[in-house]
């Protein structure tokens, strides 16, 4: 079992890589969720990492605006509905911060654990997760 510590370092490094292969992508989300390389490591990363990374980056998006011009795929609507629950609970939680948010009870939670531990849903889970990493202002270090 991972410590906090491990699972933190390794959600950062998916972070980057993303944001770094969207990049590479011109920020196209469907290119890049059809990268071999992407899809391979996310179906051999373990559900807790894969939870951990879509409340990491719900929370880094909360902040973010929605077109209501963009097709709503699933991954979409999980998407939203995360960076939606993850800036609902920073309002009622003044003093809350990532780390609170992705250990929390909620519902964001319960969704993103049912989407990360279903092998059957693992392009809907990485197409969710580079949704909210295009949304997520990115730091040189977090």
């Amino acid at each position: 079992m991972l410590n906090n510590t491990e699972s933190e370092e390794q959600v950062t490094a998916l972070v980057s890589l993303f944001a770094e292969r969207l990049a590479s992508y011109g920020n196209d989300v469907n290119r890049a969720r059809h990268d071999l390389g992407l899809r391979e490591l996310w179906a051999f990363t373990s559900p807790e990492i894969r939870r951990h990374l879509l409340l990491f980056v719900s929370w880094e998006a909360r902040h973010s605006k929605r077109d209501d011009a963009e097709a709503l795929t699933t991954a979409d609507q999980y998407a939203w509905a995360f960076a939606g629950i993850a800036s609902s609970w920073a309002k009622q939680h003044q003093d809350g911060d990532a780390e609170a948010f992705c250990a929390g009870p909620h519902a964001a939670r319960h969704a993103a654990s049912s989407l990360a531990f279903d092998r059957d849903d693992l392009a809907v889970s990485l197409e969710t997760a580079l949704l909210l990493t295009i949304r997520t202002p990115m730091p040189e270090q977090w």
